[in-house]
C-alpha cells in the first residue's frame, strides 16, 4: 500500500512539474508574439481571471478525487447568481442574500448527494439533469432576462480590492490553502483518496462512504454557488446565461492537473495550474486575436488529449 501511494504521489509531482514546464514554454511564445503578454497589468489580469475557476476547482477536485463527477456546477452558479441578484433588488441586505445563496448551493449539492449514494445513481447522470434543472430555473426567475440595479456594495466580491490585490484573488488563495491542507493533512481528504481508489474497501476500513460522498458534493456545489456570485458581482447584472463554459473548463483544469476521472488521485496544487494553463491559453490567444469560439474547441481537444494521455499510462 505505501509503495502504491509513493507512486501516486511520485506520478504527481511529475505531472506538477510538466504541467509548469508546459506554462513557462507557453508564457515565451505569446511573449514573443505580443509583449504585452508579460506586463504586469496582464499578468495581474490572468490571476484574476484564473480565479473563479480556481475556486470551482477546488470543490470539483474533491468530488473527483472520490471517485465521482458533478457536471451541474455551472448551473449551479447560475442560479445562485440570479436569486441574490433577485433578492438584492427585492431589497434583502447583501449578507443575507449571499447566506441564502451558499444555503441554495448546499441543497443542490446535497441533493446530488442523495440521488448518487442513498439510490446509487450515476453522478454523471444526475449533476447533468441538475444542471438542466438549475439553467432553466434560473431563467424562468425572471422570463430569461437580466436582472439590473445590483446595490454597488455587492461588486466589492467582484471588483474590490483588498490591499491592493483583487477580493477574488485573496478569497482563492484562502481556499486554496484550506483546501490543501484538509486535503493532506486532514482524515477528510485521506478518506477522498481511500474512496475513489476502492469505495469496497474503504467501508470495510469503516469508512462512512455515503456520509463522506455527501460531503464532497455539498462543497462543490458551494464552491460553485461562491463563483457565481463572484461572476454576478463582476458583471454588476444577473445573467441567465451565467457561468455557460464552467463546467467544460473546470473539468479540464482539474483533469489537467493530474485528477483520475476514475477517482484515487489528485492534489490541489495540480487542479491550480491546470486552471493557470486554461486560463493562460485563453488570454494569449486572445492578447493575439484568435475567435473565442476556436478558445472553445482548444479547450475541448486539450481535454480529450489529456484523457487519452492518461488512459494510455494507466
Amino acid at each position: 500500500m505505501n509503495d502504491k501511494k509513493l507512486m501516486i504521489k511520485s506520478k504527481g509531482i511529475l505531472n506538477q512539474i510538466g504541467l509548469l514546464g508546459v506554462i513557462a514554454v507557453l508564457c515565451i511564445i505569446f511573449t514573443c508574439l505580443n509583449s504585452t503578454f508579460i506586463a504586469a497589468a496582464n499578468l495581474m489580469n490572468i490571476v484574476r481571471q484564473s480565479a473563479v475557476m480556481i475556486i470551482v476547482a477546488m470543490g470539483v477536485t474533491f468530488v473527483m478525487i472520490s471517485g465521482e463527477l458533478d457536471l451541474s456546477i455551472g448551473g449551479v452558479a447560475c442560479l445562485t447568481g440570479m436569486v441574490v441578484s433577485k433578492l438584492l433588488t427585492s431589497g434583502v441586505s447583501i449578507p443575507v442574500a449571499i447566506l441564502i445563496g451558499l444555503l441554495l448551493g448546499a441543497l443542490l449539492g446535497l441533493f446530488n448527494g442523495i440521488l448518487t449514494t442513498k439510490f446509487n445513481l450515476p453522478s454523471m447522470i444526475v449533476t447533468l439533469a441538475t444542471m438542466n434543472l438549475a439553467n432553466g430555473s434560473a431563467s424562468l426567475i425572471t422570463g430569461g432576462t437580466a436582472i439590473y440595479n445590483l446595490p454597488q456594495e455587492f461588486e466589492f466580491l467582484g471588483r474590490g480590492f483588498i490591499f491592493g490585490i483583487p477580493a477574488q484573488v485573496v478569497f482563492m488563495v484562502i481556499l486554496v490553502i484550506i483546501c490543501g491542507i484538509v486535503l493532506s493533512k486532514t482524515l477528510i481528504g485521506r478518506y477522498a483518496l481511500a474512496i475513489g481508489g476502492n469505495a469496497d474497501v474503504a467501508k470495510l476500513a469503516g469508512i462512512s462512504v455515503i456520509k463522506y460522498k455527501l460531503l464532497y458534493f455539498v462543497f462543490c456545489s458551494l464552491c460553485a454557488s461562491f463563483a457565481g456570485m463572484i461572476l454576478t458581482s463582476r458583471l454588476a447584472t444577473g445573467q441567465p446565461n451565467l457561468a455557460s463554459n464552467m463546467m467544460m473548463d473546470t473539468l479540464t483544469a482539474v483533469v489537467l492537473g493530474g485528477t483520475a476521472m476514475s477517482g484515487g488521485e489528485g492534489s490541489i496544487a495540480g487542479s491550480v495550474m491546470g486552471a493557470l494553463l486554461l486560463t493562460i491559453i485563453s488570454n494569449g490567444l486572445t492578447i493575439n486575436g484568435v475567435n473565442s469560439f476556436w478558445q472553445m474547441i482548444i479547450s475541448a481537444l486539450i481535454l480529450i488529449a489529456t484523457i487519452i494521455a492518461r488512459r494510455k499510462k494507466d
